[in-house]
């Protein structure tokens, strides 16, 4: 792709260059990738601010084993090769073979973003990523070990500027979990496939992140108790809460949600503890009026009183699940529901 298309290239080329280096590199930010790779061979001056970091923060290179994909993907592969030292943030997916995942990454030494998504890893990763001690955001959500009898024992502690971590059912356990604690900028956590998590952990956590935490997605069970929810409450910048497994919890931990200040996007999963009359106050409650999604999938107790009580307060609400409430489902109330939320994109029961 060309940038300039008309006869007048050179006096377009020279009044742009009137532009400070600071509006040229805001310039560059908002061009697509194939656009700005050309932008590198305009001139010196646009070669170095095509290469500038704060350009490249913004690229999620992108590398697909998926069928249908491997023309983009061999195209991104050259930029791989080429860019290596300006790629900051890359993401594979569906890519079996750990050895080609690991010749991807090794070629990319200044990382701050690694997303293996629907991948195959194997034991050797929890060497292969301390490569990267400035990694921020670090992803291997739906991807399997390739060792079943074997976790990865990453230490968490190496990466000081971490602030986003999502792991699939492996990754954290009894020997590592401490040096997650050790993560000070750690504020977006992702481990809702992560089973038997020490009590005592998981408060920790949450007390050693109460003024950062803006995302918690846990398993939950035995990892959570109503003092787990007490604590969560504390998080003044708390945004998306979401615990799968809640058997654990009852009315006194999911009061506690009402002090919650800022909490757009909720999910509780899986409870017959919960009393209609506590669902009411709870979800009456001011701060969660502004919910723009909201998941009470296999609540025992969510009964049309409460449902009829978020049709007509969630002016915010985007997203609604019901899935397998028992007092819902199968009901003549249950076919009422879509003319209750019209402007609503999903709303599942």
């Amino acid at each position: 792709m060309t940038i300039f298309d008309d006869n007048n290239q050179e006096d377009v080329l020279s009044n742009i260059n009137v532009l400070p280096d600071e509006l040229l590199l805001d310039i560059f930010k908002c061009l697509p990738l194939e656009t700005l790779l050309s932008c590198e061979n305009v001139c010196k001056r646009w070669n170095k601010l095509a290469q500038d970091p704060s350009v490249w923060k913004r690229i999620v290179l992108i590398y697909s084993g998926k069928p249908g994909q491997s023309e983009i993907s061999e195209k991104n592969l050259d930029i791989i090769t080429s860019h290596c030292e300006y790629i900051l943030c890359l993401k594979i997916q569906y890519v079996y073979d750990y050895s080609v995942i690991k010749s991807l990454i090794d070629q990319c030494s200044n990382l701050l973003s690694l997303e293996l998504v629907m991948c195959r890893v194997g034991k050797e990763f929890e060497h292969d990523i301390l490569k990267w001690p400035k990694l921020r955001k670090f992803s291997l959500k739906n991807s399997i070990l390739l060792m079943n009898n074997l976790d990865l024992l990453i230490r968490f502690d190496k990466f000081k500027e971490l602030n986003y971590i999502a792991l699939s059912e492996f990754g954290l356990n009894s020997d590592n979990c401490n040096t997650l604690l050790q993560c000070s900028h750690l504020s977006n956590i992702f481990i809702e496939k992560i089973k038997d998590l020490d009590l005592e952990f998981i408060k920790l956590l949450i007390l050693s992140r109460q003024r950062l935490l803006k995302t918690l997605h846990i398993y939950g069970g035995n990892s959570v108790d109503n003092t787990v929810l007490q604590l969560l409450s504390q998080c003044p910048q708390l945004k998306d809460l979401a615990i799968i497994r809640c058997e654990s919890l009852s009315d006194e931990g999911l009061i506690s949600l009402t002090s919650l200040k800022k909490i757009d996007h909720l999910q509780i999963w899986n409870n017959i503890n919960f009393s209609e009359l506590c669902l009411l106050k709870t979800l009456g409650s001011p701060a969660l009026l502004t919910l723009k999604s909201l998941s009470l999938s296999r609540i025992q107790n969510v009964t049309p009183v409460i449902v009829d009580l978020i049709s007509e307060y969630y002016k915010n609400l985007k997203f609604l699940a019901l899935y397998q409430c028992p007092r819902i489902i199968n009901t003549d109330y249950e076919r009422q529901l879509k003319s209750k939320f019209r402007n609503i994109d999903v709303v599942l029961f």
